[in-house]
């Protein structure tokens, strides 16, 4: 059993949201403990270099403090974000960039990694900044990507969302098979 954190840098019950709640359904069915985040309340980072010097802690106060243990326990990280300008959300972005007070000489815990991503786009292609960006910083943060789910074609019509059962079932089936 692992423990997984599903880091989510969009709204509550977004087409990303579900996405992510079959991928949690999938590892908890494998008997993994999941825990859920979502990004509502993250400033970004500031680059001030404070947390370099006063015990690996961030000066900004927000929910991130509450998000740093969770980050630590977690053997493996699943960032789920849906596609906005052909790149991750902010919030994400944001998260990402506060992992650096963490940080020690610019090395990071090792981690599994997984992105979760969604797109109104009906082409597979828009995801293809996204990927780069993600390929880059879980190399460069020391991470194994273990996999993704890319969902696009995903529709939002006042309040109904909708996004096609197959991502779904692909999102459980990568839960389920770590």
């Amino acid at each position: 059993m692992s423990k997984i954190l599903v880091v989510i840098g969009s709204g509550k019950n977004g087409n990303t949201g579900h996405l992510a709640q079959s991928f949690i359904k999938g590892a908890i069915t494998s008997g993994h403990d999941v825990q859920k985040v979502i990004l509502d309340n993250i400033q970004g980072c500031i680059g001030c270099q404070s947390c370099q010097r006063n015990g690996h802690r961030c000066v900004i106060h927000d929910s991130m403090e509450d998000i740093y243990p969770l980050f630590k326990e977690a053997d493996t990280i699943v960032l789920a974000s849906p596609l906005y300008f052909w790149s991750i959300s902010g919030r994400l972005k944001s998260f990402i960039d506060r992992l650096y007070a963490i940080s020690i000489n610019d090395e990071y815990p090792p981690k599994n990694t997984i992105l979760l991503m969604t797109s109104g786009s009906n082409g597979f292609y828009a995801f293809e900044q996204a990927i780069s960006f993600y390929r880059f910083y879980t190399k460069a943060l020391g991470w194994l990507d273990k996999g993704m789910v890319l969902a696009y074609g995903c529709k939002k019509e006042l309040k109904h969302h909708f996004i096609n059962e197959q991502y779904l079932k692909e999102a459980y089936d990568l839960g389920k098979s770590l």
